[in-house]
Parts: structure tokens; sequence; C-alpha cells
């Protein structure tokens, strides 16, 4: 009470101490980037060779089907040059639009806008079958002139664990093992 018998004035409430609530959104937001940025790192730095190496084999198979669909699609023959660190999809012969780059430049790959073009991740290496393989306008899969008599494998190595990747003769079916 004051003086003359007046009560004392109250503080508005923005000035009255908050009571502890917990965090603020702004802080539970921060605290969890943080942590998602932290658990990205250490799963990648843990992710084993021998899963990675599985996981470009089904890339490689994957690729591998796509380049016989767009050898089908644009009635152009197209060749897969594979060497230990990347692989990348070229026309055989210079001609029309998409392969009036020439043999050696990849091709534009319709799903991405980009050169057809892939690096392996680092520690996996790649071993072709010692030729360029081919897919003829129709996806057939050719050794230079002649279709295949028999499977054409990559091995995919990451780690201890080799994977394979299997062209079929004559049909150009591809599988991952």
């Amino acid at each position: 009470m004051k003086a003359d018998g007046a009560p004392p004035l109250a503080a508005p409430l923005f000035f009255a101490p908050r009571r502890l609530a917990g965090w603020s959104f702004l802080e539970l937001t921060i605290v969890l980037g943080m942590l998602a940025i932290l658990t990205f790192f250490a799963v990648r730095n843990f992710y084993s060779q021998e899963a990675i190496a599985l996981q470009q084999a089904e890339r490689l198979r994957n690729d591998l089907r796509h380049v016989q669909m767009l050898a089908i699609t644009w009635n152009q023959p197209l060749r897969v040059t594979a060497t230990a660190g990347n692989y990348f999809i070229s026309c055989v012969t210079a001609s029309a639009s998409p392969c009036n780059a020439g043999p050696a430049v990849p091709v534009i790959n319709p799903a991405t806008g980009k050169p057809y073009a892939v690096n392996l991740e680092p520690g996996i290496t790649l071993a072709g079958p010692g030729f360029n393989l081919d897919l003829d306008a129709l996806g057939r899969p050719k050794n230079g002139a002649s279709l295949l008599a028999a499977n054409t494998t990559y091995a995919i190595n990451g780690g201890t664990t080799a994977r394979s990747v299997v062209v079929a003769p004559v049909t150009g079916f591809v599988t991952a093992q």
C-alpha cells in the first residue's frame, strides 16, 4: 500500500516474467535440424562398400535397360563405354539428332536433360567385358558388327564383395546378381 492508501500499480503483462514452459518452436527446429545433419553424415560414413556396390549394380542394370529402350525409341544404335570409375552412353555413329555430336560424346539423357555419363561412388570399381557394348536399333546387344553369342558380364567391386550385371545375348535382358 502506498502512503495515501492506494493500491500499488501492477506491471503490464508483457513485462511479467515468463514461466519456464519448455522450448520455443525456433529452438526446437534448430536442434532437430542439427540432429538430422549429424545423423545423415553418421549413416553415410558407416554405409558399407558392399551395400554401395549393390546399389551401383542396380543402377547399371537400370541404365542398360533404359539405354535399350532409347535405342529402340530413337531408332539409333547406342554404345555403352565402361571404364574403371565410370560409364557413359554414346552413339555408335554420328547421324541425325540426338546422335549429331559423334560417337565419343555422351548423348543427352532425356530423363535428366544432362549428358548420359555416370561416375561410380568412391571405392567402387567397374570391370567391363573388354569391349564396348553396342545396342542396335532393335535393342539387341552387339560386339561390333556381330550379335552377342554368350552372356556379357560387368563386375562391380566394392569392399570384399563383387556384384555382377549380366546382359543376355539376343534379347539383351539385364540382371543384377
